[in-house]
C-alpha cells in the first residue's frame, strides 16, 4: 500500500498488477526502514507523487526530522523517566 495507495482498486481493475518494489543495492544500515518511513510520511502529507528520495536522502531526512523532535520528546518523557528511576541509580 505504501508503494501504491490505490492497490485494492488496481488489483480489482482490468490491468491487475503488483506494485514495483524499489531495488536497494547495498542499503545503508536503517536505510530501507527510513525510506519506507519517509514514503509513508509523504503519503500522509499528500505529496507521494513528488517523493523521489534515494536511501541516503531518506536517511538524512529521517534523522533530521527526529533531531527536530528530540527536544519535545525529552520535555514530555524525560521527567516521567526520571521519576521511575530509583534513587541511588
Amino acid at each position: 500500500m505504501v508503494l501504491d495507495p490505490e492497490l485494492p482498486s488496481t488489483w480489482l481493475g482490468p490491468d491487475s498488477t503488483d506494485p514495483e518494489f524499489p531495488a536497494f543495492v547495498s542499503p545503508l544500515a536503517g536505510g530501507v526502514t527510513a525510506w519506507y518511513t519517509m514514503r509513508l510520511t509523504a503519503l500522509t502529507e499528500d505529496r507521494e507523487q513528488s517523493f523521489d528520495s534515494t536511501l541516503a536522502e531518506a536517511v538524512a531526512e529521517y534523522e533530521s526530522r527526529d533531531a527536530d523532535r528530540v527536544p519535545g520528546w525529552n520535555a514530555k518523557f524525560r521527567p516521567a523517566l526520571a521519576a521511575d528511576v530509583p534513587s541511588g541509580h
